[in-house]
């Protein structure tokens, strides 16, 4: 993937379906920063929290990626 300026998909994993509330406040956050398409990944794997890319960026506020990131440091 490359760095995007405009009309960018948002690749959007969540462990759960996230209701309307939460898919608005979703993509309003990658709207700004240029995604206009979206796709939703359900993976339980990450059990929970969000993990978001954008072009090359990526922004993981998984549960999964806190516990790889406090295991790592001990």
């Amino acid at each position: 993937m490359k760095n995007c300026a405009e009309n960018c998909l948002a690749v959007v994993t969540l462990a759960m379906d996230p209701d309307s509330e939460t898919k608005d406040k979703i993509e309003s956050f990658c709207k700004k920063r240029g995604a206009v398409q979206f796709e939703y990944i359900i993976d339980k794997n990450i059990i929970a929290g969000i993990i978001i890319q954008i072009g090359d960026k990526i922004y993981d506020g998984s549960v999964q990626n806190r516990l790889e990131t406090m295991k790592q440091s001990i």
